[in-house]
Formats: structure tokens, C-alpha cells, sequence
């Protein structure tokens, strides 16, 4: 075990050397005049237009407002009729009109004093009203980088054109780093795509309103970007400029936490107490591997003769007490986490009606105490997945041979799971792919409450809620059947990995009688992602088990300008096949626990499993 702290330890280190929390001079002030005036073109790009339908013509329309007033080929425009008057009825004063909105027209040619446009919608007549659309204008940032530039170039650049579009307040601004691995898998190049091609086909796809392009590429050595504003309405850039970045832009530190934005330089310093603390806050001095300044306090909390099929860990509600429950196929085993020993709790046989290929931890009865929620599998019957509580001291199934795939969810961000989804088990494809269902127990029965919202894609393993956005909407995490993490909020994609992630060891054998005797169609069940605040700013990291290579695993966490992803080799010699944690009640660095399987036969079915913790100094 020792041999595989210390190299859990130094994995680390490396990982927490690329995690400094330093930032650039350049990215605490005003961005350079250069980019600020690449901003101002595009606010202008975006003008607020107010004006009245004064002539129509069919689907043609010549509109009030002209060249004077800002409008430009291409801006849509909300049309409307405005109604009666509305009063306050004690008052007698005008609070405004009734509007009744119908269509928006899309200019077309632009003239001093008037523009001609075309009208989409119901009807039109003179006298009714056009507006730009109340709001913030929505707009997505997609970075690309050229050869030779590095990721820390790119992303200082995007920080700063991403801070200064949001200072300016006309923006609800996003990342479109998920259009970069889609344009690989197209074959498309940022050369390509800045001409134009593939820009209405990746705004329909990711439903993108509006998308400023900035590639950063290498010209006569120096960094170079050109950027394009691509917006649906038009079917030219809005905007194409191209510069040098200017020499006030430094690369950002690589790797940094969440909580590095909001780093308070004034804040006095104090030595953490244990490298684990120094990796999460990001104060590791780089450099220093020695056994002695680098070992982050590790510690095995038990070893089972078994291969633990999945793992979770939660703190009740009710008592406070941490607890983790996993599973060996057959049987579902619960121990409370008292220091660093593990105290067994309660056992229970599960195995009579399929085998348990995932646990979760949930307070679903609202009462402060903890449930599993297993899902169980039998070849031939499907799904039987069984939900199991303490009744009166003992174990026992509160719901039994449920025909759906069940996954507890954080949905209200207070660190426990505290929803159930279900998702029902199709003989053909084995998920309901984008169907799931908010269930609650009642009388010994799952109800159906409502449907829950989840991408078309979606299935329910290898799934989590997280709190990327700190107080904003959690999003929905989870693992696609390409072994892709991917991030939606609540159908539309915000980030994908370019990396294969998951890899888990359950396969589930479907025996379907479509050719003659019969055939075997075998599902592999994915490993759940830890959603937990690694560095306190309340914001959530996600850690992922990536068992296409042996002791993997990734963190993603929101930098300066987005999702990144940071791959970590933890030098386990064995596969991970259940992450758990949950936050320190005195306030230090949250708990991680890992179950890490090392197998004795080439058909994994034999092996044991340790159970390692971190622990404060």
C-alpha cells in the first residue's frame, strides 16, 4: 500500500503545480486598447433599435429606423402591436400598453432615414412597432488555437475579450468550447471555419445565436488572432478583424481551481496543514517532490477479499456521521467512517434477483437517515433494482424489483442526494435515452412525480448534478455511450471532453431473441462522477474515474474562461472503480475516498479491493 500512497502522492503534485492560483497583472484591470476597441465593435454589432412598420409590401417591410439610428443588414427585430392602455386602477396613471408580438422582421437593406426588411411571423400593418429584443443579447465565445499556440495563450486572450463583453452589459456571455472537438470530428480547421463554412451548421447543432470565433495562431513568432462574429440572421461575419495580441496579455497560470478568480491578494498567508490543503488551495510551492515535503496524508480504511463492483460515500443528515456503502455484485455492505476506521453497519443479501452492478447513497425519505439505492440486473428479466433502509434496526427493501434504472441526484445542492430519477429499461437499446422520470417513494411503491429534463443522449450511469456554477443552476454531468463526459444545463451542451473518461467493469449481457437461438448484446455500466467543492468558493469540481488507463483519473473545474478538463495518473496499480467524499464540518479541505480493485484472473471476476482516504495532518 505504501508504494501506491507515494505515487498517489506525487500525482498530486504534479497535478497541484499546474493548479497556482496566480493572476496575470494584465487580466485585474481593463483589457488593452487593442481588444477594447474589438469590443466596442462588437456591442455595435448589437445596436438597440426602436422604430415603426411604415410601409408593407407582401413579406417586405420598410421600417422608421435607419443608417442614423444604427441599424445594420442583418439585425433582428421584434414586431409587435401595441394594444390598450393598462391603468392603475386607484391612480388613473398610465402604466403602458398591452402588446400583442407578431413576428420579427430581418433587415435587409439599410438607407439614412429608413431600411427595408424581411417579415417572418403572423400578420403585419403600418403603425405597428419594432424593437431590438429586450435582454441581454446572448453570445458565445468559441476558442480556437493554432499550432504552436499553447492552451494558456488562448485563454488568457478569450479572459480577456470574456470579461470585457460581460463589463459591458449588453452580453449574457458563455464558452463554446464544445464546438473545437466538433470541428475536428467534421474535419473542419479554424481556417476553414473562420471563412464561414461549417458556422450555420455548428449554430443549429449547439443552438448558438451568436458566436464570436477567436483563433490565436503563430505569425512571424508572435501570437496572432483573428476573430469573427457569426450571428444566425446574417449570412456573412458581422464582424472580421484580425491583430497581434498585445504584448500586456501574459499566458495565464495553467490549471488553476475555481477559487483562483477570486484569489484576495490582501488575505494574509498561513501554511496549510497538509499538502492536500496546499493542492486544493493551490498554494504548492512547485518543484519540491521529496517524500518528505510532498506525501499527502493518505490512509487505508479496509481491504476486502472481494472486487467492489461500486462505491458511494455520504454524511447523514440526521447524525452526521459518514458512511460509505458498496457493493461485490451480490451483496450490499454499509460502514460508518468513524477517524479512519470503518465500523460495519448492516449487510444485505441482494443477489436472489439479478446482479447489483451500481450503489448510491440518498436521504429520500426526508427523515435524516441514509437509503441505497442499488441497480440490479438479470439477463433474461431486466431490470430489478431494489431500494433498501433500516425498518425497526434491520435492513430491508422499501421498494423491490423496480423495472427502471435509478439515479439519486443533489438536486437542491445541500450535499446530500435527495431525488431519485428513473429511467426505464428498454430491451433493445437497455436505456430509455433522453426519457427519465422524478420518482418519490409512497407506500411501498415509486410515483412518478415529473418528467426530468435531460438531453436526448442522456442515460442514467455514470451521472451526476454538479454545482459548476457556484449559487447559478446545477448542471447535469455524465458519460455518453462514446465514453465522452459531457455538460448540459438542462438540454443544451455547455462543454464535451475530447478525452475518453469512465471505463467501468460492470458489463450487463441482454440476451435477445432476434436471429435464430437467440443473441447476446452486452452493456458496460460506467463509474459515478464525484461532484464535491475541492477548494471551498463554493463552486464544485468534478472528479472521474478514467480506466482506459490503469489509476486514471480526471478533475474538471471551471478556470478563468470555462470548463477545463486536467488528466491525473494517481499510481494506483489497479482500476477505480468508486469515488466518494464529502465536506470537513471544521471547515479544512473536503474528504476523498477511493475504492481501487486489483484483479486475479484475465476475466476480472476475482480480486481484491483497498479502501483508501485522505485525512488532515
Amino acid at each position: 500500500m505504501s508504494g501506491c500512497l507515494r505515487r498517489f502522492s506525487l500525482a498530486l503534485v504534479l497535478l497541484a503545480s499546474l493548479l497556482s492560483p496566480a493572476i496575470p497583472a494584465a487580466q485585474t484591470g481593463a483589457p488593452p486598447v487593442s481588444l477594447s476597441a474589438l469590443i466596442d465593435q462588437t456591442v455595435a454589432a448589437f445596436p438597440r433599435v426602436t422604430g415603426d412598420v411604415v410601409e408593407v409590401q407582401g413579406g417586405r417591410i420598410t421600417l422608421s429606423a435607419g443608417r442614423a439610428a444604427g441599424v445594420l443588414p442583418g439585425l433582428a427585430l421584434e414586431v409587435y402591436r401595441e394594444g390598450r392602455e393598462i391603468r392603475h386602477p386607484r391612480t388613473g396613471r398610465v402604466l403602458g400598453r398591452a402588446e400583442d408580438t407578431q413576428g420579427r422582421a430581418i433587415v435587409e437593406s439599410v438607407f439614412d432615414g429608413y431600411s427595408t426588411a424581411r417579415f417572418e411571423g403572423g400578420s403585419v400593418a403600418p403603425g405597428d412597432r419594432v424593437r431590438t429584443t429586450p435582454g441581454k443579447v446572448r453570445l458565445v465565445v468559441v476558442p480556437l488555437a493554432g499550432s504552436g499556440v499553447k492552451d494558456t495563450m488562448l485563454e488568457a486572450v478569450v479572459g480577456e475579450l470574456y470579461d470585457g463583453l460581460n463589463r459591458s452589459g449588453r452580453f449574457a456571455v458563455q464558452l463554446g468550447e464544445q464546438v473545437a472537438p466538433w470541428l475536428r470530428q467534421q474535419g473542419i480547421t479554424p481556417e476553414v471555419f473562420l471563412s464561414g463554412r461549417g458556422a450555420a451548421d455548428a449554430a443549429r447543432t449547439f443552438k448558438l445565436d451568436n458566436m464570436v470565433v477567436v483563433h490565436v495562431k503563430l505569425v512571424e513568432r508572435k501570437p496572432f488572432m483573428e476573430v469573427r462574429l457569426f450571428t444566425a440572421d446574417r449570412a456573412e461575419p458581422a464582424l472580421a478583424t484580425a491583430m497581434f495580441v498585445p504584448s500586456t496579455v501574459k499566458p495565464v497560470q495553467p490549471g488553476r481551481f475555481s477559487a483562483a478568480d477570486r484569489a484576495q491578494a490582501a488575505a494574509p498567508e498561513r501554511k496549510p496543514r497538509s499538502l492536500l490543503a496546499r493542492l486544493l488551495g493551490g498554494d504548492l510551492e512547485s518543484g519540491k517532490y521529496s517524500a518528505g515535503e510532498a506525501s499527502i496524508p493518505l490512509v487505508e480504511i479496509g481491504r476486502v477479499d472481494f472486487v467492489v463492483i461500486s462505491m458511494d460515500t455520504a454524511v447523514a443528515p440526521g447524525d452526521r456521521v459518514p458512511r460509505v456503502a458498496l457493493t461485490d455484485g451480490e451483496r450490499l455492505f454499509v460502514y460508518r467512517i468513524e477517524g479512519s476506521t470503518l465500523t460495519p453497519e448492516w449487510t444485505f443479501n441482494a443477489r436472489s434477483l439479478g446482479q447489483v452492478f451500481s450503489v448510491q447513497l440518498a436521504d429520500l425519505l426526508g427523515d435524516g437517515t441514509l437509503q441505497v439505492v442499488a441497480n440490479r440486473f438479470e439477463t433474461r428479466v431486466g431490470m430489478t433494482s431494489v431500494i433498501v433502509g433500516l425498518r425497526d434496526g434491520k435492513p430491508t427493501a422499501l421498494v423491490d424489483q423496480i423495472d427502471s434504472i435509478l439515479l439519486a441526484v443533489d438536486e437542491k445542492g445541500t450535499g446530500v442526494k435527495q431525488t431519485l430519477w428513473a429511467q426505464p429499461y428498454h430491451r433493445d437499446t437497455f436505456f430509455s435515452y433522453g426519457r427519465v422520470d422524478t420518482v418519490s417513494i409512497r407506500g411501498g411503491a415509486l410515483v412518478r412525480e415529473r418528467p426530468a429534463v435531460v438531453p436526448d443522449t442522456f442515460r442514467a450511469t455514470g451521472a451526476a448534478l454538479v454545482g459548476l456554477a457556484g449559487k447559478g443552476p446545477r448542471v447535469l454531468a455524465y458519460i455518453d455511450d462514446h465514453n465522452r463526459l459531457r455538460v448540459a444545463s438542462p438540454t443544451d451542451e455547455l462543454w464535451a471532453s475530447s478525452s475518453l473518461v469512465g471505463g467501468g467493469m460492470p458489463k450487463m449481457e441482454v440476451f435477445r431473441m432476434s436471429e435464430r437461438g437467440g443473441r447476446s448484446f452486452f452493456y458496460t455500466l460506467e463509474p459515478i462522477p464525484l461532484a464535491i467543492d475541492l477548494d471551498g468558493d463554493g463552486i464544485q469540481e468534478l472528479i472521474v474515474p478514467q480506466n482506459q488507463i490503469e489509476g486514471m483519473l480526471v478533475v474538471v473545474y471551471r478556470g478563468p474562461t470555462g470548463l477545463r478538463l486536467q488528466q491525473l495518473n494517481s499510481g494506483f496499480e489497479g482500476l477505480i472503480s468508486g469515488l466518494g467524499g464529502f465536506p470537513n464540518d471544521s471547515g479544512g479541505p473536503p474528504t476523498l475516498v477511493a475504492a481501487v480493485v486489483r484483479h486475479k484472473n484475465v476475466f476480472k471476476t476475482a480480486g481484491t479491493t483497498q479502501l483508501i482516504m485522505t485525512t488532515p495532518e
